[in-house]
């Protein structure tokens, strides 16, 4: 049977060049040079000695970019499969600046063992190209030898509610969406999704037809209004091998969000069909539309609480750390304060504490770290407050740093507190002006993913280096525009 889908490519098609083409021009120079001094794209590639059941893995990493990125598709590897793309964002908010880091991970996994080719590859990251230089990625035996098992299990409860509500249909491909729970409270995560299934033995030979076109207005259909959205931004088909019911079938993702109610009414996906060419045998070339069934999801309401609306919905967790074991007065101190789990991460804050005799709390500096990857949104945010200790004595800090969402697990308002008992030495300070040397979370940052030393005499460098660019850039717009002068 051929491939039924190559990959979806879409492609945006911008309007045609205006007549003020030498302004146009000028200004995309400069936009390019200040874009390339904010934005950095990267390409990161994986192990080169994996196991058959082990990942090889191909990671953009793109700093400072606006959201969401537009890049293009992964390479394929022959003899290797793509499968999950796993998206990790991290936002770092420092002395008011925001930081951006997305990584955006392919997965590929081998057919057998062996030895297989990456070519040097092109990928385009939001309008610039980025080259990167293959490799050879040596495969050996799995680790695992009931691997297959394990990696059908990923989608065990996904193709389970598919086969309760697809088992009987006895055509040889069939499209389904489906959703892994029918109700849920207001702002708890919910993931959908939308597959074609074909099965392994299909009679006619089936082939994508205008998937980017077809998936686009999908996506205008299926997406609620009332609803916050994590999309897994699935830019190509991700094909897993599935057995319903005792025959076997490949599923073709082509999108899945999770989604975040913002109020009790009933979110509603009505039926959406999907288009493909079939050939079968000498008979003509012919076009079949599958449909997935509509679904609903019905939200409650949270119980009663003076936060109820204000609160994170879902399944969290505390860490947390201080920076000096033995405090003492008039030295400061980093605390922070991880709040970890599954859930909408947008509504996760935390309520500075309140400045009193023994402590001076300032504002927070804080890192989201978003991870979505199979059908779970996850993910860490911290909060590092800087802490100026005036008075000895044994603090307990649950006082100060507190924390109150509502658990999905025991559908109940629940409070993360601090566990920590500090016990600060030296002199009271409570009649004394406090003149320290430490500088505080204005003028000092927490640490980045980038912790390397760096000379200052490269940033002088890439400072003259910028400059010189915008010298160039500048030189080229004043003779393209006195240039026609001239001629007249």
């Amino acid at each position: 049977m051929k491939q039924p889908f190559a990959r979806i490519r879409i492609r945006y098609y911008g309007p045609e060049q205006p007549a003020g083409w030498r302004f146009a021009l000028c200004f995309a120079m400069f936009l390019t040079v200040f874009s390339a001094q904010a934005q950095e794209s990267t390409v990161e590639l994986g192990k080169k000695t994996i196991a058959l059941d082990e990942p090889f893995a191909i990671t953009l990493v793109i700093r400072n970019a606006q959201q969401p990125s537009v890049y293009s598709p992964f390479p394929d590897i022959k003899g290797m499969q793509k499968r999950d793309v796993v998206l990790v964002t991290t936002r770092e908010n420092v002395a008011g600046k925001q930081l951006t880091v997305q990584r955006v991970t392919q997965n590929y996994m081998a057919t057998d063992e062996g030895t297989y080719t990456l070519p040097d590859f092109p990928m385009t990251i939001n309008g610039r190209e980025v080259r990167t230089k293959g490799t050879s990625v040596a495969v050996g035996p799995p680790i695992n030898p009931d691997y297959k098992l394990l990696l059908d299990s990923t989608l065990a409860k996904e193709i389970s509610a598919v086969a309760a509500e697809y088992g009987d249909v006895k055509d040889d491909a069939f499209l389904a969406f489906s959703i892994d729970k029918p109700t849920v409270y207001v702002g708890e995560g919910f993931t959908a999704s939308l597959a074609l299934y074909i099965a392994d033995n299909s009679r006619a030979a089936l082939e994508s037809y205008r998937p980017g076109e077809q998936i686009a207005e999908i996506l205008k259909q299926i997406k609620p209004d009332n609803c916050w959205e994590e999309d897994f931004r699935i830019r190509e088909f991700q094909s897993f091998p599935v057995t319903i019911k005792g025959r076997r079938y490949t599923q073709y993702k082509m999108y899945q969000a999770t989604f975040y109610p913002f109020n009790t009414d009933t979110v509603r996906f009505g039926q959406v069909g999907f288009t493909m060419r079939v050939k079968q045998g000498n008979r003509k070339e012919s076009y079949q539309t599958f449909y997935a069934y509509p679904k609903t999801v019905t939200v409650n309401p949270l119980p009663p609480h003076p936060l109820r609306g204000k609160v994170a919905v879902g399944t969290f967790r505390l860490e947390e750390a201080v920076s000096r074991k033995r405090p003492v007065t008039g030295r400061g101190l980093y605390h922070q304060f991880k709040i970890v789990g599954e859930g909408n991460f947008s509504a996760v804050n935390l309520v500075p504490p309140v400045s009193d005799v023994s402590f001076e709390f300032f504002p927070p500096e804080s890192k989201l770290s978003l991870n979505l990857t199979g059908r779970r949104v996850t993910g860490e945010k911290l909060f590092q407050t800087y802490v100026l200790p005036k008075e000895p004595g044994r603090y307990e800090w649950k006082k100060y740093f507190q924390w109150v969402y509502f658990n999905t697990e025991k559908r109940a308002y629940d409070t993360l507190r601090s566990g920590l008992v500090l016990m600060v030495n030296g002199q009271s300070l409570r009649n004394q002006s406090i003149s320290a040397n430490e500088l505080g979370p204005v003028y000092e940052r927490m640490n980045t993913d980038d912790n390397r030393l760096r000379p200052l005499a490269e940033k002088d460098r890439l400072r003259w280096g910028a400059n010189i660019l915008v010298g160039v850039m500048m030189a080229i717009t004043l003779v393209l525009i006195l240039w026609p002068n001239r001629k007249s």
